[in-house]
Parts: C-alpha cells; sequence; structure tokens
C-alpha cells in the first residue's frame, strides 16, 4: 500500500503536528503498507528525525507556489498513491503551501475523488468562537471548506465521538462518511501513585477564553479560603495564546485580597518539565470549554494524576469514570470537586489507579490500526469502481 500524507510540522509543536507524527510513525510500522510519501513545503526543518530516517518515508518537498515540473511530480504522487491522508486541519487546503492546486484539481474533476481521507480534531470556531481572537477568519475558512470542499473527501476520521457530532451539525456530513479513531497518549501509562502530600493542582494549556482559566481562578480561591487548605498552590502551564478579558485583572485582585494565595504562572514548559508536573501535581485540572480530544487529560492519567475535568465536549469521553467531571460554568463547584479531592488521599489513590486503567484504553498502534482500516476500506472502494 502506498500513502500520501499531509502536515504540518511548525518549529514549535503543538498537538496536531505531534499526532500527526505519531500516526504516521505507526502507519509506517504496518506490514500493509509499503510508502509513504510525507507532502511538506516551509516545515519541511522541523520534521522529527524519526520520521526521516524511516526507510519506508519519502519526502516531497515544494516551494509554496510549486512550478509546473513540481506540480505535475505531485499529480503523479496522487494518481499513483493508495489514498491521500490530510493530517492537517481541514483548512490548510486554502494555504498554497498546502497543495491547494492539487485539490483544486480533485474537487472539479480533473482528478479522482476517491483518494482523500480527512482528518477532523475539532469545531472550535463554532463552538468557541471567541479563541478565534475576534478576528473570525478561522470560522470563513471552515465555512469556505464546506461550502467548497466537504463533499469530496471519501471518508472522514474523527478523533472523538464528540467531533464525529460537531461534523454532522455543523457541516452536515452523514454518519457513515465518519469514522472516530481516538487518539494516544505521548506519555506511557505507570503505576498508580499512593502517595500524594504537595498540595499543587496542575493545569496544563496556553492560556485563552476556551480553556477556562478565568473561573479556575475564582474557583480557587475559594479553595484557599478554607483554612485547611490554605497552602495549596495552583499551577498553570501555557503561554498566553489569546487576550482573556478580566483575568489578568481579577488574577491581581485575587492576589491583593489573599495575601499567602499561590497562583504559579510556569509559561511555556519542556516536555520533560511537564511530566515532572503531572508526578508532582495532587490534582490535574481541565476546566475548558471545549476540547475536540484532551490530550492534557489522558497524559494526566497515564502518570497516575487524579483528573478534574469539564463535563462537556470530547473530555466526558476520555475521562470516563475515572475522573469527577464538573460544570465548567460553575466556580462553586469546580472548588468543591478540588477540595474533595484534596482532603481525601484515598480518593487520589482510587483515581490514580482508575486513571491509568483508562489511559491503557487509548494507544497510538490502537489509533492506526483503527486509521489504516479506514484507509484500506476506501482503497478497496476506488478498485472496485
Amino acid at each position: 500500500m502506498k500513502i500520501n500524507a499531509i502536515a504540518t510540522f511548525p518549529k514549535i509543536k503543538d498537538g496536531i503536528p505531534r499526532v500527526a507524527e505519531e500516526l504516521l510513525k505507526g502507519l509506517s510500522a504496518k506490514e500493509q503498507v509499503d510508502s509513504i510519501w510525507l507532502i511538506v513545503w516551509q516545515d519541511l526543518n522541523f520534521v522529527s528525525p524519526s520520521l526521516l530516517g524511516n526507510r519506508k518515508m519519502h519526502l516531497f518537498a515544494a516551494r509554496k507556489y510549486p512550478s509546473l515540473r513540481a506540480l505535475v511530480k505531485l499529480i503523479k504522487l496522487y494518481k499513483e498513491g493508495d489514498f491521500l491522508l490530510f493530517l492537517a486541519p481541514p483548512w490548510r487546503v486554502f494555504d498554497p503551501s498546502q497543495a491547494l492546486w492539487l485539490f483544486l484539481l480533485i474537487k472539479y474533476g480533473f482528478l479522482p475523488r476517491s483518494n482523500w481521507v480527512q482528518v477532523l480534531y475539532d469545531f472550535i470556531p463554532y463552538v468557541c468562537p471567541e479563541d478565534d481572537g475576534g478576528e473570525k477568519r478561522a470560522k470563513r475558512l471552515f465555512d469556505a471548506f464546506k461550502r467548497l470542499f466537504a463533499d469530496v473527501p471519501a471518508r472522514y476520521i474523527a478523533v472523538s465521538e464528540s467531533t464525529k457530532r460537531d461534523a454532522m451539525r455543523f457541516w452536515g456530513l452523514p454518519a457513515n462518511r465518519i469514522t472516530v479513531v481516538h487518539q494516544g497518549s505521548f506519555i506511557a501509562t505507570r503505576l498508580p501513585r499512593t502517595h500524594f502530600g504537595s498540595k499543587k493542582i496542575l493545569v496544563v494549556s496556553d492560556i485563552s477564553p476556551r480553556k477556562n482559566h478565568l473561573r479556575l481562578i475564582k474557583a480557587f480561591e475559594l479553595v484557599h479560603r478554607d483554612n485547611q487548605y490554605n497552602d495549596a498552590e495552583l499551577v498553570i502551564a501555557g503561554s498566553v495564546r489569546r487576550d482573556v478579558p478580566e483575568f489578568e485583572s481579577t488574577l491581581q485582585d485575587i492576589r491583593r485580597s489573599n495575601e499567602a494565595i499561590k497562583i504559579t504562572l510556569r509559561g511555556y514548559l519542556t516536555d520533560s518539565e511537564i511530566l515532572s508536573l503531572y508526578s508532582e501535581a495532587d490534582i490535574f485540572v481541565y476546566p475548558s470549554l471545549y476540547e475536540g480530544f484532551g490530550l492534557p487529560v489522558l497524559e494526566a492519567m497515564a502518570c497516575g494524576c487524579p483528573v478534574i475535568a469539564s463535563n462537556v465536549s470530547a473530555l466526558p469521553e476520555v475521562v470516563g469514570n475515572a475522573g469527577l467531571l464538573v460544570d465548567p460554568y460553575d466556580v462553586e463547584a469546580l472548588a468543591h470537586a478540588m477540595s474533595t479531592v484534596l482532603e481525601d488521599d484515598e480518593l487520589k489513590i482510587e483515581m490514580s489507579r482508575k486513571g491509568i486503567a483508562q489511559a491503557q484504553k487509548f494507544s497510538w498502534d490502537k489509533a492506526t490500526a483503527e486509521m489504516l482500516a479506514v484507509c484500506e476500506e476506501v482503497a478497496e472502494a476506488r478498485e472496485q469502481r
């Protein structure tokens, strides 16, 4: 089987590029896969060395506006491949550096439509438009894809049942065109933890309106005012991605009103630093208003850290019955959940055990096997036609 894949690899990789790397590694390890042509442009220098050194992996590097020769080569790859796996978000089709010319040829029937498999990660612009910084650019691109390309891919792969429902709701895609393939954890599962006591409450996410840090710090203030836990610490790991109205002023007010309160902003951290925090924290809290999947929650569970998460979008899928689920809009409920877990070591031990068992249900081996099965169905259907 010959695979063509398009993915983005920025210098600083967030969730989607890292997911793409794991899936490509997994696919290349499958016996059914003979070769993978990875189509990249300006991101060539940031492709993982483990991918570059893979004998099945081949790179097609082109300029942003490809020459006629490069375009012909691209068309040849598409026609000779069994399918095209588009691992970048769907709106990237409008970027000339992501094979726009190829997709236009597919759209208007110059190339067969049956080869294209599109991965869907989330529908943030529809659910949380405030995360678009007020520019509404992302939603315009999502709307344009819906209008121009939604009927073109042979199949869609959604990273969660929640994302699948969103695709049906916002794009009107039929359920039989979407297959759910859950992601895996970047962290191997560990043994359950039996010792706690750091009184650190950790959140790992960039600061943006959707991540709900404003309500989190208000909830933590309520926890702090419980005298038994006035030495607890809230650790926020992540850089500021979008301006959050009132976050800075509210944080200053909370610090002025509570002299000994511990709220630590750690900013951007390396993987090893985050791993240490997962292993040290008594609680991992994730009050996000919307997630297509929720990788940090899965990572925290894999490390045996007790998890409190929102009861919305994909997070209940990931957490299962291993953590506490709360209404992310209810500050008092969030505070109560944090206090409940802080005061009960037996509960933390039980949550650690359940979290690891839940994390073991997700793996990249399973994800790549399920993704390959979808792609094989697409290739077989094309041959029958």
